[in-house]
């Protein structure tokens, strides 16, 4: 937990910024509630596509319709914000996809009537993704039993709240907007072919592997002195590579952080108060209420074996007496005092199998449960005389009656660790023989529990810790706080930012090409804020002062790009390279002319440059590099168009200027055009689906508002 949370909660210094925010927050949150007066217009759109507004509530719903389905997927009851994240990226890619594809599905006729839904859902060609939905597969063979779905639809008009219905509606669509899709991709990929004489080619390229050498004049070799950049072969490189340049908007920043961190008086606090509670601890009459009470972490019901705990008490705890103390002791920025508790022979892991009846008002009791603890336990104690007589029905008499999870495992939880179950069950375990059988009540229900197996005994602890962790006080939060204030008061430029950094030894980071939907910059914690500033900046602004987590940030922003193609200055120094890689090329170039005369061999024009003959063999037409050469894709596209035993022109490539000379050419003696026709058809067929759909984004100009609201 962040160090301010923690401050947070042991003083009551910033309770009135806190309430301050909460109101903000209630205040902001009602005006983006549907209908409010003060908000209109684009204000409440989340995007534009083509020309058409989406509103941000459509965006709203999409994400909790993806949250639903992915809680029933998963059987997740709630979302961790990394699956969440996923959630809202799925939600908003569906969204985007259904309005661009809008008007295409229109003007193609393409459509889905409602008896192919019916078919899809609960006739002969059912969805494989209603298939995989578990509560449509039957228990005990697993498999997708098409009655379950028909009864759950006509179940749906029994739930009052009407939220199953709506659910189930959404995911219809869902379904119908995907089978759309389907058949607009086949349209696409029912229109390509692919001729016999260019699959028959395509296979000859990829058959023929090429042994030759060859000569390089390397870029290197020419001084940046030796080449003169004029202003116009700039501009000229900028306007004719102008669609190289397109960019999105982003943002580089510089910040530093003042990191929240206790004092020595914050320390000193924190050891005194564990000296002044050492007796209290010694005379407490119930340890773990004390350690809940008093400690800053709360009591663990659990028992240690050598070399699970921490080396400052491990050794100690096996041979110490039953209450005595070892400490204070720190570590980990905590100071700590732990009481020996317990010290006995235990298993490490334990076999059990269970069956458990429940009743309405039992922890994690289902809804179908609706019998009164009374009746459970009469219940149980019928079904705990009955196996007794009768072991051998254990397996069947829990997957037909119990009502814990592993009821579909005939109640069986295989192996746990000793401590991992409730305490009443854990010491079943422990005490009953093995295939023993008990009858326990926990606040679960009431169990009949049968032991399995278990490890080797060994001795184990059994520990009570109460700890005090060092973190800053109000003072010495304020006291940072004033540090940052003060820097951010002074140093209110980039030029007297810079300086004070470099004069002060301060440690600035960087965080180059922010999006406007960044979520992270390395180092901080929910940066939004900061990002969201960025986009809202100056070049050379520097920030308010930013609270997250555990630091205070300043930040300056250093770099502004817009979407489009980048302005000449940003990539002039790119360009640059290009030109003088290009004159470099023309010179060299030049010099290989003058030695390239007629009969001459590739050897006399090496000696002549004062160069080596490189070689190079079995080179396909679809390969990447060269020996000796790197990444050249210019030269081996050449050798198809070389003529075996002649020279090659000059060959502009990526690290130099080469010349080639073909020495010999493996031709394949068959060519199967047919399985080269299928490979390229499959991948252009994958290909024509996916950047059809980049297509019709890329026209419908997209205008993405997700940075306003979040």
């Amino acid at each position: 937990m962040a160090t301010l949370e923690k401050l947070r909660k042991r003083s009551g210094l910033l309770l009135a910024i806190v309430i301050g925010m909460a109101l903000l927050a209630f205040v902001l949150s009602d005006l983006f509630k549907k209908g409010n007066p003060i908000v209109s217009g684009t204000d409440t759109d989340i995007a534009e596509v083509a020309g058409k507004s989406i509103p941000f509530q459509f965006y709203q719903q999409r994400v909790e319709e993806f949250m639903e389905a992915t809680k029933r997927n998963t059987g997740q009851g709630n979302l961790d914000e990394q699956t969440m994240e996923m959630v809202k990226e799925q939600a908003w890619e569906s969204l985007i996809r259904d309005f661009v594809m809008e008007d295409e599905f229109g003007e193609l006729g393409v459509a889905v009537c409602m008896d192919e839904l019916f078919d899809m859902v609960q006739g002969n060609n059912i969805d494989q993704r209603i298939r995989q939905i578990p509560i449509f597969q039957n228990q005990q063979t697993k498999q997708f039993d098409r009655s379950y779905v028909v009864q759950f639809i006509k179940n749906l008009d029994q739930d009052p709240t009407g939220e199953a219905r709506e659910s189930w509606l959404s995911f219809e669509e869902e379904l119908m907007q995907s089978r759309r899709t389907t058949k607009y991709n086949n349209l696409i990929s029912k229109g390509i072919y692919i001729p016999k004489d260019e699959a028959t080619a395509e296979a000859i390229e990829k058959k023929h592997t090429y042994d030759f050498s060859y000569i390089v004049l390397k870029y290197s070799e020419v001084s940046d002195s030796a080449v003169e950049i004029r202003e116009a072969d700039v501009k000229q490189y900028y306007e004719d590579n102008l669609k190289d340049f397109e960019q999105e908007a982003s943002r580089d920043i510089e910040y530093i952080t003042f990191d929240v961190e206790p004092s020595d008086k914050d320390y000193n606090q924190a050891k005194e108060w564990i000296h002044n509670i050492y007796n209290e601890f010694t005379e407490a009459e119930d340890d773990i209420q004390f350690v809940n009470l008093n400690a800053d972490t709360r009591y663990e019901n659990k028992y240690y074996k050598k070399g699970e705990l921490s080396p400052m008490i491990d050794s100690l705890m096996f041979v110490t007496d039953i209450d005595s103390i070892i400490g204070p002791y720190f570590e980990e920025e905590t100071y700590k005092l732990t009481k020996l508790l317990d010290r006995g022979e235990r298993p490490d892991s334990i076999n059990a199998r269970h069956i458990l009846i429940s009743y309405t008002g039992a922890l994690r009791a289902s809804e179908q449960v609706t019998r009164s603890k009374e009746e459970a336990e009469k219940m149980a104690d019928s079904l705990f005389n009955a196996l007794k007589a009768n072991p051998q029905n254990f397996d069947q008499t829990a997957r037909t009656l119990s009502d814990g999870q592993t009821r579909d495992k005939g109640g069986n939880l295989e192996w746990f660790l000793d401590g991992s179950m409730v305490p009443e069950f854990n010491d079943v375990c422990l005490e009953a023989d093995i295939h023993e059988l008990r009858f326990i009540e926990t606040d679960f229900g009431f169990h009949i529990i049968e032991v399995l197996d278990r490890t080797e005994f060994i001795e184990k602890v059994k520990i009570a810790t109460v700890d005090r962790k060092v973190i800053p006080s109000g003072k010495t939060y304020q006291g940072i706080y004033s540090r940052a204030s003060k820097f951010a008061g002074i140093n209110n430029t980039r030029e007297k930012f810079d300086m004070a950094v470099n004069e002060q030894q301060m440690t600035k980071k960087v965080a180059n090409n922010l999006t406007e939907n960044s979520k992270t910059i390395s180092g901080l914690e929910s940066p939004r804020e900061v990002v969201r500033w960025a986009f809202s900046a100056e070049k050379d602004e520097l920030s308010p002062i930013f609270e997250l987590g555990d630091r205070f940030v300043i930040a300056v922003v250093t770099e502004i790009r817009e979407k489009g193609p980048a302005p000449l200055e940003q990539v002039r120094e790119e360009i640059e390279m290009n030109v003088k890689k290009d004159m470099k090329a023309e010179q060299l170039t030049d010099k290989i002319n003058k030695s390239l005369k007629p009969g001459t061999t590739l050897e006399n024009v090496a000696q002549d440059l004062g160069i080596q003959v490189m070689d190079a063999n079995s080179i396909s037409f679809n390969a990447f590099s060269i020996p000796g050469a790197g990444v050249e894709p210019n030269v081996i596209g050449t050798l198809p168009c070389i003529e075996k035993g002649s020279l090659s022109k000059p060959v502009k490539g990526t690290n130099g200027v080469y010349v080639v000379m073909i020495k010999n050419i493996e031709a394949p003696e068959e060519i199967d055009y047919q399985t080269e026709r299928t490979f390229l058809l499959r991948n252009l067929e994958y290909r024509a689906n996916m950047e059809a759909y980049e297509a019709l984004k890329e026209s419908a100009n997209i205008e993405d508002n997700r940075a306003k609201f979040f």
